[in-house]
């Protein structure tokens, strides 16, 4: 009963990279996700996001934010045969983080020569969004707003 009283707060992700955003739906990640995907120009990642890390694997971490709200960044596709030394970390659990923070290191050519996916993905994990609104298309540069989206908190 209490979360139909629960406010709605805006949050808002900013590009990890630069590069080419793309459809989701065309991305290596389940279609009903919330969130979105670029093909990277570069191969530094920067946090979408301010939060605290609270999961890291080879090729994704998880930042929770402001109001709970938690941010998936996958770094290629995750099923793919890669040799996990194509990524490298910068952070651990329990950093905080801001958009201005680098995330990882990615080895784009030994991907791009394994002929493997380079796409960077942003997946909101924890929460159904409402009125989620892509705000770029196309190019964007690094720290750019992507998207906005309103959230229960």
């Amino acid at each position: 009963m209490m979360k139909l009283f629960q406010r709605k707060h805006q949050l808002q992700l900013v590009a990890p990279v630069g590069g080419l955003v793309v459809d989701i739906r065309k991305s290596p990640v389940k279609t009903d996700a919330v969130g979105f995907g670029i093909e990277p120009m570069v191969g530094e990642i920067q946090a979408p996001l301010a939060g605290t890390v609270t999961q890291l694997s080879p090729q994704n971490v998880t930042i929770r934010g402001t109001h709970n709200c938690e941010v998936t960044v996958q770094l290629g596709q995750p099923e793919a045969n890669v040799a996990f030394n194509a990524f490298s970390w910068n952070v651990a659990v329990g950093d905080h983080v801001d958009d201005s923070t680098l995330l990882a290191n990615m080895d784009l050519n030994a991907l791009h020569e394994a002929n493997q996916a380079t796409t960077i993905t942003c997946i909101i994990t924890n929460q159904q969004p409402s009125d989620f609104e892509i705000e770029k298309r196309g190019l964007v540069s690094q720290g750019g707003v992507i998207e906005r989206c309103k959230i229960r908190a």
